[in-house]
């Protein structure tokens, strides 16, 4: 077939002027930057929204009730929400990794009998 579809293991172009392309290495700091540009982010965020959500508002909850800033009321109401979906998460990972030993286990045992 040939052609100029076939892959080669010819090297790239040359360096310009003898310099060697110099590639940055992946680093834990070069992640961790990547993880904390988008929490300063969301922290903003969430900084914005309390700032113009001072006034207080009636909140009532079963047999509790109170006057609180609406932004603390809806925050309390995110994280107990964030809660939930961790512990659900959390039990949900651990059903798999029971599952996965399980059939771990199994595929040792008929492994060896042959």
């Amino acid at each position: 077939m040939g052609g100029d579809d076939e892959e080669t293991d010819a090297p790239g172009p040359a360096p310009v002027d003898g310099q060697e392309e110099l590639a940055v290495p992946k680093s834990r700091a070069g992640r961790a930057w990547q993880r904390v540009i988008p929490a300063l982010l969301v922290t903003a965020v969430m900084v914005i929204f309390v700032v113009q959500n001072l006034h207080k508002t009636k909140i009532s909850f079963l047999t509790f009730s109170g006057r609180f800033p609406v932004a603390l009321a809806l925050l309390v109401a995110a994280a107990l929400g964030a809660l939930v979906v961790f512990l659900l998460g959390s039990v949900r990972i651990a059903q798999f990794r029971k599952a996965f030993r399980r059939h771990q286990a199994h595929h040792d045992t008929t492994r060896g009998k042959t």
